[in-house]
């Protein structure tokens, strides 16, 4: 009998744990409790976002009230949202996240493609200070949205919303240098070893496309044994111009106590800030060892403008298959200096990985239309952060 308790007890526990942590059913307003529509104020068609930095207004935000995130404090975990939603035009979801004093944390941004009623599914990740969460749904030209749920998941259903997302697009053909772990060997000792290992992002909006694809997910298929939590740590349109300031350091680095730092983004040239560029990003690398004692990689900007030849009058129309080359590409160009990178990286002792080549390699030989993986003019939707993503995981999978 007691058997038959304790075994009933441990099956309800389950069902419990399972439950999901929001159910929103029907029409989601501002006439539901908790919920709230907040118009956007653009000054000159922008407005800004401490995430994203300044970019074109996206219109009014229809936003959940607070989500309380079933995790132990310092622990990373993944949710699954489900909903419909229908818009005239590309619109927005995305989430914000708040820690435990109810600071709010970066966000992660995704689209609603243009259409009909249709069902959405995708997993976030809550990084370890994440304590909350709020759902929102924004457009410039209406949007709807029904049936909203939230429920906690693991790594295996994160790999299987990338698997299944990973199967609509262009397969990405890329293989990374066999030695591109060989200034990480402590990274790589822990994803085989599972010795517990902090990664800090830092870096821009960009980057925090990088880290809500889920990357790490497929990580941990490759490395089973591997304990990492993975934190972002960025302010949007911002480089290491600011970040090798000495208060900055320590907000944005130095209190983050990363094990391995990967330092990115499309952010780091900005020709009105001094000391900018390389110069900025190695200021931030020597500090890091010095102070950390950190492993630290340097990432190329990645996938972000859809810089392809492209007719404007027609931006939905499948486009030729093109070959890529940073030659050019103005916007790489802008963003990322291969040889200086390459230079600095040699002077410090530390990684660096090119993203830019295989991401836009596989934009320009994709023959989709233009914008096709984007969410707006710069920042990937759930298909190009999977791009980006998957490229990662073949620079860390050289770690076997």
């Amino acid at each position: 009998m007691k058997k038959s308790l304790a075994l009933a007890g441990s099956l309800l526990a389950v069902h419990l744990a399972a439950a999901p942590l929001a159910v929103y059913k029907g029409d989601l307003s501002d006439k539901l409790p908790g919920w709230e529509f907040k118009p956007s104020k653009p000054k000159n068609g922008l407005t800004y976002n401490e995430f994203e930095g300044y970019y074109p207004d996206k219109g009014g935000k229809l936003s959940s009230n607070l989500i309380k995130l079933d995790k132990a404090p310092g622990e990373g975990a993944y949710y699954r949202l489900k909903f419909d939603a229908a818009a005239p035009e590309r619109a927005y979801q995305g989430v914000d996240f708040f820690d435990a004093e109810g600071k709010l944390l970066p966000d992660n941004y995704d689209v609603i493609y243009p259409g009909e009623r249709r069902a959405y599914e995708r997993v976030i990740y809550a990084m370890p200070k994440a304590d909350s969460i709020r759902v929102f749904f924004q457009s410039t030209s209406g949007i709807r949205a029904w049936d909203l749920s939230v429920e906690k998941v693991d790594a295996a259903a994160a790999q299987k919303y990338c698997d299944d997302l990973y199967a609509t697009l262009p397969p990405l053909k890329f293989q990374a240098p066999a030695d591109a772990m060989k200034l990480l060997p402590r990274t790589a000792e822990a994803l085989k070893t599972g010795k517990p290992w902090h990664v800090v992002m830092l870096g821009d909006s960009i980057m925090q496309d990088a880290f809500h694809s889920q990357f790490h997910s497929l990580l941990k298929r490759e490395f089973p044994k591997s304990n990492c939590q993975f934190t972002i740590s960025m302010r949007g349109g911002t480089g290491c111009w600011l970040y090798c300031q000495p208060e900055e350091f320590k907000k944005y680095v130095l209190n983050e106590k990363p094990d391995l730092l990967i330092i990115g983004g499309i952010s780091n040239y900005n020709k009105s800030m001094n000391p900018t560029g390389t110069e900025a990003m190695e200021i931030v690398v020597r500090e890091a060892k010095k102070q950390l004692g950190c492993e630290v990689l340097l990432l190329s900007g990645a996938l972000s403008v859809d810089s392809r030849k492209h007719d404007d009058k027609n931006p939905g129309q499948p486009l030729p298959a093109q070959v890529w080359s940073y030659e050019q590409d103005g916007h790489v160009q802008s963003c990322y200096k291969p040889q200086e990178l390459a230079e600095m990286a040699a002077r410090q002792g530390v990684a660096v990985w090119d993203l830019a080549t295989p991401t836009y390699t596989w934009l320009y030989a994709s023959g989709k239309p233009y914008q096709w993986f984007s969410r707006d003019y710069v920042h990937s939707g759930e298909r190009g952060k999977q791009v980006i993503g998957r490229t990662l995981v073949e620079y860390f999978k050289t770690a076997k």
